[in-house]
């Protein structure tokens, strides 16, 4: 017995100290995919959520197949109805890094000009410098976006840091290839080991060892498509990093333009007879705010969205080998993994391009993760799908808690209550978005404000074209006036300063008081 209980006793230590040494069972990896201005229509788990006519909007049966983001979402949980805090690139970005507001960071858009002093300040504690201190070996692949302009904009810049803090890494610890921005298509490693944008015509120069299309040009022999080089980075982090706990993020550049898709995903879909969105032609009557209207560059758009939808493609097939390298390595079923963007692309809605709007493809985001995909305890529950409003300021609180690390005082909340069996009977179902409109959502309405333009109601559900104003109909008085409230406290919380927007809502709050 005294044997036995001996034997015992070390099998218990050994796996101790074998938990201990592989974290496995402590701490979980957190492996966060974003690309960039992505329109939610092209995801196939998303499409699920819409009727066949929203989902089909360039012409029926016009899609694009992403089996291994569904996957994601098939395995985990689906956010229906996730927002930008602000649908534009740098306060985006900055609030799913931070949990903080754009405005209350000083980034309320993007940076344009040296000295505008649109950059992430190193004294903003960042999710990777929480994990980091956590333990976590942190990790950045692709665009960042969230330094200041530089004089010579065209110029690389790797490794990219707060202008008055050379150095300072934001808390990624491994930062070799992350970039400020650009949307170049191809990228080398040169002979030094030191990663570089590549022309835009390489020469071919084979395959590699899983089949992906190598190029040349004068630094390097592997030259490759921006996407598919990202991905090959992401797995050499996987492979690096398994043994100990990582938190790694890889932002694809794409499917923001320019629309510039390699073969063979080009052809895939450049004989698809696509047609132009219902909403491109939507009658546009006199006094139609400018927001509701073209902006000019969507003419050609026809021309580009064979590139999109390529695009999108390549991401997902790129997606199914970081998956599978996670498989291979033995780290799936303990690594948490989300797929999301900063904002989405109108693509043609409302005979708009891009972003910078509060309509659903331009505010709207995709927002999904899995915690393994057959583990008998995932931390994220398999097949669930999230109604509630949320935007990109309650991600850095939500990993947080799903990881059981403290988050620091943030602007955004966590999420993770809303994946439970039942919602919180005390939970606000409202969230945020703001890019010099300031506008208040739920689940399917949006309260949306301009200094300079009529207040809109919208309701997604009865029109999900977004072509009716509903700010003075009778049946929406308790909406609007619960959306205002919702609108006045986040300004005051917040401190989103507009005097225009302040008067309208004002103005909104004294006649629905009478």
């Amino acid at each position: 017995m005294k044997l036995f209980k001996q034997l015992t006793a070390l099998l218990c230590l050994t796996h101790s100290i074998l938990t201990v040494a592989s974290g496995a069972e402590t701490k979980p990896n957190l492996l966060f995919i974003v690309t960039d201005e992505h329109n939610f229509r092209t995801l196939g788990c998303y499409r699920d959520q819409l009727s066949t006519e929203q989902a089909e909007v360039w012409g029926a049966g016009n899609v694009v197949e992403t089996p291994y983001i569904d996957s994601i979402a098939k395995n985990g949980a689906l956010f229906d109805r996730m927002y930008a805090s602000a649908p534009v690139c740098t306060p985006a970005r900055a609030s799913m890094f931070t949990g903080m507001y754009g405005h209350q960071l000083g980034i309320p858009n993007n940076s344009n000009k040296p000295g505008d002093g649109k950059y992430l300040k190193a004294e903003v504690t960042t999710i990777a410098e929480v994990l980091r201190d956590e333990g976590y070996m942190t990790g950045y692949i692709g665009k960042w976006h969230l330094a200041e302009a530089r004089k010579d904009h065209k110029a690389e810049w790797w490794q990219p840091y707060p202008v008055d803090h050379p150095g300072h890494n934001y808390g990624f610890v491994d930062n070799k290839f992350m970039f400020n921005g650009g949307h170049q298509k191809w990228y080398g490693i040169d002979a030094d080991g030191n990663p570089y944008r590549a022309g835009k015509n390489p020469t071919p120069n084979g395959t590699d060892a899983t089949g992906q299309p190598v190029f040349k040009d004068k630094r390097s022999d592997d030259v490759k498509y921006a996407t598919d080089w990202l991905t090959d980075r992401a797995i050499d982090f996987i492979e690096k990093n398994k043994d100990q706990p990582f938190y790694c993020v890889v932002s694809i550049p794409d499917p923001h333009t320019p629309d510039e898709a390699r073969e063979p995903y080009y052809s895939m879909y450049k004989d698809m007879p696509f047609e132009l969105p219902h909403t491109y032609n939507a009658p546009r009557p006199a006094g139609t705010p400018k927001w509701q209207m073209p902006d000019g560059k969507a003419k050609t758009m026809l021309n580009g969205i064979p590139h999109y939808f390529g695009m999108v493609k390549c991401i997902d097939d790129n997606i199914g080998r970081i998956l599978k390298s996670l498989e291979d390595e033995g780290i799936l079923e303990n690594t948490i993994i989300v797929f999301a963007s900063d904002h989405g692309d109108l693509y043609g809605e409302h005979a708009r391009m891009n972003k910078g709007t509060i309509h659903e493809t331009s505010a709207r985001v995709p927002f999904i993760m899995a915690h393994g995909r057959s583990n008998s305890a995932p931390l994220i529950p398999r097949g669930k799908v999230v109604r509630e409003a949320g935007n990109t300021t309650d991600w850095m609180p939500t990993f947080l808690s799903l990881l059981q690390v403290d988050c620091p005082e943030v602007a955004g909340r966590d999420l993770s209550p809303l994946m439970g069996e039942k919602i919180p009977e005390d939970w606000d179902n409202v969230t945020f978005s703001q890019l010099g409109f300031m506008a208040a959502i739920d689940s399917r309405h949006k309260l949306y404000l301009a200094a300079k333009a009529e207040p809109w109601l919208l309701d997604t559900q009865v029109d999900p074209y977004e072509l009716n104003n509903l700010i003075n109909d009778p049946a929406y008085a308790d909406v609007v006036k619960n959306l205002a409230l919702e609108l006045q406290g986040y300004m005051q919380r917040t401190d989103a300063e507009s005097s225009g927007i302040t008067d309208n809502l004002n103005a909104i709050l004294s006649k629905e008081s009478n």
